[in-house]
């Protein structure tokens, strides 16, 4: 069995146990009774003028109303809980926000209504003539985890990830020795990797601590269709110039000056690199480091897509790392492949040339993917 062989082995262990554990949820319900419940955020600006500003639920409980109130942060399952609520009093995604107080059979939302409905006695009469709905347990939620896959596919299709490779790959003129060169490249999609992994992850935990408030409620999903919209036009566009091969025409690539940087960045390091020298490791994940930055411009695009569709729809921040973590496994496996062809042809111009050729199947591929996640959230999800 070839390393490659054994590599890609663990890959996909690792991606089936991901799959398989992404569909064991666990759906809890609220057992104790209540006149009401109300949810609210510690990011919620607007929750805390209510306690702290209205005293809402001093005039609730002054009114005999008991109220159950639920902080999302506070417990892992309140999620689960909040969701249930939504799927049994019907609230739309729009209206998914907090602060929300539910009772009876209805519901208020914002710091407006509910102070209305509290000082007018609204709640009061509601929780007096009907008790609250019996909570039924939400389904799974509508994440799709086959554009999920996709996205991560793109990216790692993408030729601005490929062409920094190859790139680097060539550069790597100073030896011959595979025993040498694979663990080079290895250390350079490694930093790649991590760095991507690291920089989502931070930017996936900042979001998800928002996901429910009111501007990223109602805007989020016209945000993931703008910029899927965008993406497949530029895209589209780019699939006509390759077609016609006017590669100078190319929209959707790194800008001229970050690509010179790159490869700038790039001659000066691998000059310096000793082939008996620890130092090399050391040097390739730090040129790997700034690359994956650089290149964020371009391959950041599904990457930022794919976590607004995470925050969207994931319930717990653990699966959602742990998506994450596949997503960037999927994103290097097309590196992977390219850096064990290169090596065993010592080749690099010829897959240069190949994917060069079939430029417009990708550009069109990328776009179509793009398409369809637009289209998804056009028609099933706003």
């Amino acid at each position: 069995m070839t390393k490659l062989s054994k590599l890609l082995a663990i890959i996909f262990i690792f991606i089936g146990f991901i799959l398989s554990t992404f569909n064991q949820t666990v759906i809890y319900a609220a057992e104790e009774t209540y006149d009401a419940v109300y949810f609210g955020s510690i990011y919620c600006s607007v929750c805390q003028a209510l306690e702290n500003e209205d005293q809402v639920f001093e005039t609730l409980s002054s009114q005999g109303v008991s109220v159950k109130k639920i902080i999302l942060e506070d417990d892992k399952e309140n999620t689960n809980i909040f969701r249930n609520y939504q799927y049994t009093f019907n609230v739309p995604e729009n209206e998914g926000m907090v602060p929300i107080l539910f009772v009876g059979n209805t519901y208020f939302v914002g710091r407006t209504a509910i102070n209305q409905a509290v000082n007018d006695g609204l709640v009061f009469d509601i929780s007096q003539s009907m008790e609250l709905l019996s909570i039924i347990d939400a389904p799974a939620s509508g994440f799709s985890l086959a554009y999920f896959v996709l996205l991560g596919f793109v990216d790692g299709v993408n030729p601005c990830a490929i062409a920094m490779l190859l790139l680097f790959i060539s550069l790597l003129g100073f030896t011959k020795k595979k025993s040498v060169l694979i663990p080079v490249s290895l250390t350079f999609i490694s930093a790649i990797f991590i760095s991507y992994f690291l920089f989502g992850t931070l930017l996936y935990q900042y979001l998800y601590q928002l996901r429910f408030l009111s501007f990223l409620v109602i805007f989020l999903p016209w945000v993931i269709i703008g910029i899927t919209t965008i993406l497949f036009l530029l895209n589209f566009y780019d699939f006509i110039m390759t077609l016609l091969q006017k590669y100078n025409k190319v929209k959707n690539q790194l800008p001229r000056g970050i690509q010179k940087f790159n490869k700038k960045l790039m001659e000066s390091f691998t000059r310096k690199m000793e082939e008996d020298s620890k130092m090399i490791y050391v040097i390739t994940f730090f040129i790997g480091v700034v690359i994956s930055f650089t290149e964020f411009l371009c391959t950041g695009q599904a990457y930022l897509t794919a976590i607004l569709h995470l925050i969207h729809f994931t319930d717990y921040v653990g699966r959602g790392v742990l998506l994450l973590l596949l997503y960037n496994l999927i994103f290097v496996l097309p590196l992977l492949l390219i850096t064990f062809i290169a090596v065993k042809t010592q080749s690099i111009m010829s897959i240069s040339v190949f994917v060069r050729e079939k430029l417009h199947w990708i550009k069109l591929f990328n776009a179509l993917v793009f398409l369809a996640i637009a289209l998804y959230y056009l028609f099933f999800i706003i």
